[in-house]
C-alpha cells in the first residue's frame, strides 16, 4: 500500500509552498504561521482541499458567493482540518505548545518532510539596507535556530529550507569598545 508522504509547513505564510507540495501529492499535517490573516487563508485552503477530495465543493462556492460566513464554511469540514493551522509565533516560549499540537495531529505517524523558511527580512540584503538598525536586535535573525530545533525533534526523512541571499552574512557582530 502506497501512502502519501506527509509534511509540516513552518513559517507558512499564506501557504504558497504548501500548495505546491499538496498539488505534488503530499499530505499536510500542520501549518505554523504567526500572521492571523495568513492563517485564515491557510484554513480556507485546507477546507477547500478536504471538500474537493470528498466531492463536496458546493460549500466552497457558497462561501465565495457570500452565502456562507467563514465560521459556517469551516463547519463543513472536520475540526482537525482547520485545527491543523497553528496560529503561533515560533519561539522558545511557544515551541512546547507547537510540539504538543503537531504530535496530536501526527498521532502515531512519523513526519516525512518539513518545509518552510523563516521570514527573510532579517536575512535579505535589501531588508537590512532598508532598516535603520540594519536588522540588529531583530528577533527574526534567530528564527532559523527554531527550524533546526523542530528538525531535531521530528527527524523527518527530508526537509526544504527556503533560503535567501544574505542568510550567511546576516550575523550580528558584537561591537567592540575602541
Amino acid at each position: 500500500m502506497n501512502r502519501k508522504l506527509n509534511f509540516l509547513d513552518l513559517f507558512a505564510g499564506a501557504g504558497g509552498l504548501s500548495e505546491g507540495f499538496i498539488r505534488a501529492g503530499f499530505e499536510p499535517v500542520a501549518h505554523v504561521e504567526a500572521n492571523q490573516a495568513a492563517c485564515f487563508t491557510l484554513r480556507t485552503r485546507m477546507a477547500w482541499h478536504w471538500l474537493r477530495t470528498h466531492g463536496k465543493t458546493g460549500p466552497y462556492a457558497d462561501y465565495l458567493n457570500g452565502n456562507l460566513s467563514c465560521p459556517e464554511f469551516y463547519e463543513q469540514v472536520p475540526e482537525e482540518i482547520t485545527g491543523s493551522v497553528i496560529n503561533a509565533e515560533i519561539g522558545a516560549e511557544t515551541l512546547p505548545d507547537i510540539f504538543r499540537r503537531v504530535d496530536a495531529l501526527l498521532e502515531t505517524r512519523k513526519l516525512d518532510l518539513i518545509i518552510g523558511g523563516p521570514p527573510c527580512q532579517a536575512y535579505s540584503i535589501v531588508g537590512r539596507a532598508r532598516d535603520r538598525n540594519r536588522m540588529k536586535g531583530d528577533k527574526r535573525n534567530y528564527l532559523y535556530l527554531y527550524y533546526a530545533d523542530i528538525l531535531k525533534r521530528y527527524r523527518p526523512s527530508y526537509f526544504v529550507f527556503e533560503n535567501v541571499t544574505g542568510l550567511l552574512s546576516a550575523s550580528e557582530r558584537k561591537e567592540t569598545a575602541s
